[in-house]
């Protein structure tokens, strides 16, 4: 088949590719999505704490993503059934909305602005020239060219692997997570409420629309098997013993279907060479116990777009700008990464967790020492 060309071909249309898509075809870019999947990806975060909800106003989108979106701000953390401490978020609070909604909205304002998007293709060849990627050869057998190519693949990105970027992934092997969606409660609607236990058990419970919920259960791997085996029973009888104020909800786990989730850190060594570079959870993974990494992709997203703007197609100062610009969002995106391995370390100790608990990157995404990083809103 012939071979196509743009300006930026975007590998994942999760929501850093489809947000960073939707910026560089407003600013004129020629910019071709490739996913894998049949539609937009619907795993990921319900969450958009301040910093993301910033981002997207500097663009125009705050009213369109809060639109039918709940809206938090407060968070009530327990231990062993006693409440330790209100997390608040000030400034209008933090924005709860489904994720494969959010990125749907962001999909179809990128799709008015023109942008391609190739669903259900995959990547089977990446054809590289020293640090440069050259070309990239579809499944459905076509090849595309494009001067900036973005991994926005996830956590086993193929652009990752053809650059040769080192990854360190470090899986949290004494917590495995378990998901259902369940109808709303009482208690669920009143307040989002996150429960730990000495005995390495935690449990989140939140409202994800008008009528229905989430719940996540996090559990140690030797007692996932037994739970999961003998059934929901077993399971409410554990959470009764750490789950004080959410009482109501406990029928609704009985048949509730519960999807296991592997959580891991990831670190990359890079996170570009030569006129490619990675986005989101290619780039970087972080606990969700932080709350901040679809904000730090947002943002991460929006530097990326003024740095491919600002080269022009000019491919040596494009290195250059990735490498002062937005190479050094790696230092941020680490002190995530400890912030995140602190919390799943300490949850079981009350007092260890309020010391490793940190209200600067917890509410507003950003310490002392990365401050500087973000742009003037």
């Amino acid at each position: 088949m012939a071979t196509t060309s743009c300006d930026v071909a975007i590998v994942g249309a999760g929501l850093g590719g489809c947000f960073l898509a939707l910026l560089l075809s407003r600013r004129g870019r020629d910019v071709v999505v490739i996913e894998q999947g049949p539609s937009v990806p619907s795993a990921g975060a319900d969450f958009l704490k301040p910093p993301g909800l910033r981002v997207l106003a500097r663009h125009g989108l705050a009213n369109l993503v809060g639109r039918n979106g709940l809206r938090r701000d407060l968070v009530r953390y327990y231990h062993d059934g006693d409440p330790i401490q209100d997390c608040h978020f000030p400034d209008g609070g933090f924005l709860i909305r489904p994720y494969r909604e959010l990125v749907e909205l962001i999909y179809t304002s990128c799709a008015m602005e023109g942008v391609e998007f190739r669903f259900d293709v995959s990547i089977d060849d990446i054809a590289t020239d020293g640090n440069r990627v050259e070309e990239l050869t579809l499944s459905d057998g076509r090849r595309l060219r494009a001067d900036v190519v973005i991994g926005a693949d996830g956590t086993k990105s193929a652009i990752r692997r053809a650059l040769g970027i080192e990854q360190l992934t470090m899986p949290y092997e004494r917590l495995l997570m378990r998901v259902a969606t369940v109808p709303l409660s009482a208690s669920v609607a009143q307040l989002n409420r996150l429960y730990f236990s000495s005995e390495g058990w935690m449990t989140y419970l939140y409202p994800i629309s008008r009528d229905q919920a989430r719940v996540f259960v996090g559990l140690p791997p030797e007692a996932d098997k037994e739970i999961f085996q003998d059934g929901i029973p077993v399971l409410l009888d554990e959470l009764k013993k750490f789950v004080t104020e959410s009482s109501d909800a406990f029928n609704f786990l009985l048949p509730a279907t519960w999807q296991r989730i592997k959580v891991s850190s990831l670190r990359v060594e890079a996170y570009h060479k030569g006129n490619a570079a990675l986005l989101g959870s290619a780039a970087f993974a972080c606990h969700p116990m932080t709350g901040m990494g679809m904000s730090y992709t947002l943002h991460d997203a929006e530097i990326l777009a003024d740095v491919i703007c600002a080269a022009g197609g000019d491919h040596d100062l494009l290195d250059r700008l990735l490498g002062a610009r937005y190479e050094p969002r790696r230092q941020a995106h680490r002190e995530l990464i400890d912030y995140g391995d602190a919390l799943a370390a300490t949850f079981r100790d009350r007092a260890a967790y309020l010391a490793a608990f940190r209200p600067d990157l917890h509410v507003h995404g950003e310490s002392a020492a990365t401050a500087h990083l973000e742009p003037a809103g």
